[in-house]
């Protein structure tokens, strides 16, 4: 169910609350005894099991039959009331003991117990278990307890029917009690249906326990029904409550806990017996020794057992937990060594590359070299010089291509060089420009250059030439025809400030962020087919910091990219 249908069901729950409200406050207001507050009573009392049957159906929990067990010994008290109260109105006395009432007010109990220990069969056994043990320290007192102040006074009264019926009726409240405890200690989840269940439950347990203690003085103590009648009410709130679906939903174990709750229970437990024994001296009562003793003895072997199954848990817990060290120290270890050969490993791949890029320059020198001289000769036809253009262009790409190589590994290993030098970036810039004209009018775009006097720098020549020609080649291949791509360099704020933009194809936002990674290349240019290594704009990153300086970008896919690096002048001045 979402949150929103939730919200939605949630006011049939309030609109059964302020109509049972309101019904208990028609109850009270009738005559005392009259037909017409029976009726209300009993009508109260019925439509507690109908709500609950219509929670199920409205809310559809995955396990049902709890719920269907708590209609059932709803019902079964209706019927009791009902059979209760002709007793008074049509036959005008008192339902003798036993009774068929009886017999549905008793059967309402086990109903009502048995769905509560239904609600957390899906715990693990091991917390059942723990659930158990908890609630039986709780069952065992209150038993006690019941005992002595409520059950021993009706042994030897009556006729065996008569007796069996009146220990019957506190017998329930422990069975009951058992139930909620059961629930209650185990790590059932507090719901809004959990909260309403429980005070349904409580209000049913006091109120019967206040008529045990007092039976005769019932029919004066009108309010009692108060509770009665209210516990009905929230038994159907609970039902109609679209959290009820978290009571039957399976739950994580939570580990053992020695939790506050649990030592006030284990206190509790212990100090029941001595308690009673004062209660019992301050009345003048005779005092019960047998069954005190009897209970007390249960309940420390109880807590004992509580307590020892608590240590075992927390000393698994601590093997555990020193297993789990030792294999992460090992883990550790065992990283740190694979670290080291991955560090190792790197090295010498950047050792290689740069050796293999070192040694592929020497005779692609020499080859571009007798190139060049091969294509002076006046003698080569047309075809032949077309040729060896195509081999020269190729030898370019592929030195270009080894030397880039041989950069980023020279920069891996922190051996990049500057060799610095009083800069016109705006000369600069206009050479670059002037040398890739050919290739944007071969592509049909538009290159422009805008300058502007800026501060002389001091910087490596070379190597901001490659940025230069890293930047404005980019723009060139990513840039369709009839595009154009703009190169402009000025003073901004204390800093040397160039850019490169264009209107090309632009970088996709959830790429953008990786694209100064080395060997990344966005979808754009696989899409586009455009040529390249994905190193460019890494290198060109490297040579931007290298000279103290930023590089930032802007880009729209379709719309195209601008590129902007900013080059202090303090510091160039500094370098100078």
């Amino acid at each position: 169910m979402t949150a929103a249908a939730g919200l939605r069901r949630r006011p049939l729950a309030w609109i059964y609350l302020a109509l049972g409200l309101a019904a208990i406050g028609l109850y009270f207001a009738l005559p005392w005894d009259s037909a017409a507050q029976v009726v209300v009573y009993d009508v109260i009392s019925a439509s507690a099991g109908l709500a609950v049957l219509l929670g199920v159906r409205v809310n559809r929990p995955t396990l049902a039959l709890p719920w269907y067990l708590f209609a059932a010994g709803l019902l079964a008290f209706t019927v009791g009331d009902v059979i209760f109260n002709l007793y008074d109105l049509v036959w005008h006395r008192d339902p003798p003991v036993p009774s068929v009432a009886d017999v549905f007010y008793l059967a309402g109990y086990p109903f009502l117990t048995a769905g509560l220990l239904l609600l957390v069969v899906r715990l693990r056994s091991a917390e059942r278990r723990a659930g158990a043990l908890d609630a039986a320290l709780l069952i065992v007192a209150f038993g006690l307890c019941q005992w002595v102040f409520v059950m021993d006074d009706l042994v030897g009264g009556g006729s065996t029917a008569e007796q069996v019926v009146s220990l019957a009726y506190p017998t329930m409240d422990i069975v009951l009690l058992a139930g909620l405890a059961f629930l209650a200690l185990t790590p059932a989840w507090r719901t809004v249906s959990y909260r309403y269940l429980t005070a349904a439950i409580l209000l049913l347990i006091f109120a019967d326990e206040l008529y045990a203690l007092a039976p005769d003085s019932y029919a004066a103590a009108s309010w009692l029904d108060t509770c009665w009648l209210g516990s009905y009410v929230l038994w159907g709130v609970a039902a109609l409550d679209p959290s009820m679906r978290g009571l039957t939903t399976r739950r994580g174990a939570i580990g053992p806990q020695v939790s506050t709750l649990r030592l006030a229970i284990f206190g509790a437990a212990l100090l029941t017996a001595p308690a009673i024994l004062v209660i019992e001296h301050v009345r003048g009562q005779e005092i019960d020794a047998l069954a005190i003793a009897i209970g007390a003895s249960i309940l420390s072997a109880l807590v004992l057992v509580r307590l020892g199954m608590l240590v075992r848990s927390l000393d698994r817990l601590r093997s555990a937990e020193r297993g789990a060290r030792t294999e992460a120290e090992a883990a550790h270890g065992l990283l740190a060594v694979q670290n080291e050969r991955l560090v190792e490993a790197d090295r010498l791949k950047d050792e290689f590359v740069a050796l293999i890029s070192h040694d592929l320059r020497t005779p692609l020198t020499s080859i571009l070299g007798y190139l060049e001289l091969t294509l002076d000769d006046e003698q080569l036809t047309a075809t032949q010089r077309g040729y060896l253009e195509v081999v020269e262009r190729n030898a370019q790409r592929l030195l270009r291509l080894v030397s880039d190589l041989l950069f980023v590994a020279r920069l891996e290993a922190g051996q990049l060089e500057l060799h610095e030098s009083e800069l016109d970036l705006v000369a600069l810039v206009e050479q670059s420009v002037h040398e890739a004209e050919p290739r944007a009018a071969a592509a049909g775009i538009t290159l422009k250059c805008d300058t502007e006097p800026v501060p002389g720098l001091a910087a490596d020549r070379g190597r901001i030439f490659q940025l230069l020609d890293n930047l404005v080649s980019n723009a060139i291949k990513f840039t369709p025809a009839g595009g154009e791509v703009r190169v402009s360099v000025g003073a901004l704020n204390g800093a040397v400030r160039l850019e490169v933009a264009d209107t090309g194809v632009g970088i996709p936002v959830d790429e953008q962020q990786r694209l100064f990674e080395r060997f990344f290349r966005a979808s754009s240019a696989a899409d586009g087919q455009v040529q390249g290594t994905g190193l460019g704009l890494y290198i060109a990153r490297a040579i931007v910091e290298a000279h103290g300086g930023e590089i930032t970008f802007e880009s729209e896919a379709g719309r195209g990219t601008a590129f902007r690096i900013e080059l202090p002048v303090e510091v160039a001045a500094m370098r100078a």
